[in-house]
């Protein structure tokens, strides 16, 4: 049980506080008044003591039991929802091809699951919104919109919390996080695979901004310096000022051969001039992601190539932003994300709306400016530990 005490002028005083910091659920237990300040007994002020309590693990059983009562409310609505009965077609025997056949008692008890399951998200949603969740499923809701997890992921994630704590008395907060960081381990088995399977030349494309040559840098450091295999560079970003003096710098850094290409046909000598490298990493301009133009450019500069194309965002931007990029780059067939800049940010949720949304695997995160360092491979053990918050790179 929680206990608060508040000296105030008047009760009226004290209810917001309590409500404030207690909740709706808040019982008071006792007022008295009480003398406070003065000076050696004199000039003292009389105010009011008020003693406020909350019994937590009540309210907690309250509130799941409320959620199985909205949702049994729910479901007897809409059995007993007037059902529009449609006259049947007559059939003919000459066309028994269109004949519907009957559902079948299997079929039928995959509509009732995906109905209830409907119905359950619609609950959590309103529940959300108007926050009525159960006392200690409140924190994983808060941390989900903190995070900025789209209300998809968090409705369906709370769902499922839901489910558990009710046939779960007693649960705890640590239990609701450990259930979230299970429920996040069955969503990354329903994700594209993590593993990269790049082609042997690697077209890398995104905004301006995003630390796109930098990040080049780095894959091809680790491709030499841990792979141990031979690596090529090429760039098509004339347009930015001195982007090809910086690749041409890392490249004389690394030991390895770079090529500026402006054209389809000069790209097609260049891969013939780095024909030995086992592995070709092309730089692209970055512009704006919203100029269709720059988008066609692209595609008639990659046509019929066999190149895996790799979008790079930064988890600075906002989610809406990363979203009209990846539809903008979609259509040149794009086959794996990079995420820069997560150093600079907080938030996570981004990676799994992107996975969710795209279907796209996330395989590569940086977290700094240092070449060839300050860059991690992903994993599913790297993402879940990013989901619950733990800082797991250097």
């Amino acid at each position: 049980m929680k206990i608060k005490r508040y000296v105030v002028t008047h009760l009226r005083e004290a209810m917001p506080l309590i409500r404030k910091e207690l909740g709706q659920d808040a019982v008071i237990l006792n007022t008295k008044k009480v003398k406070v300040g003065g000076f050696f007994g004199f000039f003292q002020k009389q105010r009011l003591e008020v003693l406020a309590a909350l019994d937590e693990e009540k309210v907690a059983k309250e509130e799941t039991h409320e959620f199985a009562t909205l949702l049994q409310s729910e479901k007897r609505r809409r059995e007993e929802a007037p059902k529009v009965v449609q006259e049947k077609p007559k059939q003919t025997v000459e066309e028994p091809s269109k004949v519907t056949p009957p559902i079948q008692p299997a079929q039928q008890e995959e509509v009732d699951v995906i109905g209830e399951l409907r119905s359950m998200k619609e609950i959590m949603m309103q529940m959300m919104e108007n926050e009525r969740l159960p006392k200690f499923l409140k924190p994983v809701n808060t941390y989900l919109e903190e995070q900025e997890y789209t209300n998809s992921i968090r409705s369906s994630i709370m769902a499922e919390l839901l489910i558990r704590a009710k046939s779960m008395p007693g649960y705890t907060k640590e239990d609701t996080f450990d259930w979230m960081r299970q429920e996040f381990s069955k969503r990354l088995n329903n994700y594209p695979n993590i593993e990269n399977t790049n082609k042997r030349i690697r077209c890398f494309v995104g905004p301006t901004g995003v630390g796109k040559t930098t990040t080049i840098a780095k894959l091809a450091g680790d491709i030499l310096l841990k792979e141990r295999k031979s690596v090529g560079l090429i760039t098509s970003d004339t347009y930015r000022i001195a982007a090809v003096d910086q690749l041409r710098t890392y490249a004389d850094i690394l030991g390895i051969p770079l090529e500026v290409v402006q054209s389809p046909d000069e790209l097609e000598q260049a891969l013939t001039n780095l024909a030995s490298c086992d592995i070709i990493l092309m730089d692209t301009a970055g512009r704006n992601y919203q100029q269709y133009k720059y988008i066609n450019q692209l595609e008639y500069l990659l046509v019929d190539k066999e190149i895996s194309i790799n979008l790079i965002l930064s988890l600075t931007h906002r989610y809406a932003d990363m979203k009209s990029i990846t539809d903008n780059f979609q259509p040149l067939g794009v086959t794996e994300v990079m995420m820069t800049k997560m150093d600079e940010t907080t938030v996570r949720g981004p990676i799994f709306n992107l996975m969710e949304d795209y279907k796209l695997p996330v395989t590569v995160v940086t977290t700094g400016q240092n070449v060839p360092d300050d860059m991690v491979k992903t994993s599913p053990e790297f993402l879940l530990d990013l989901v619950m918050g733990e800082k797991v790179y250097v």
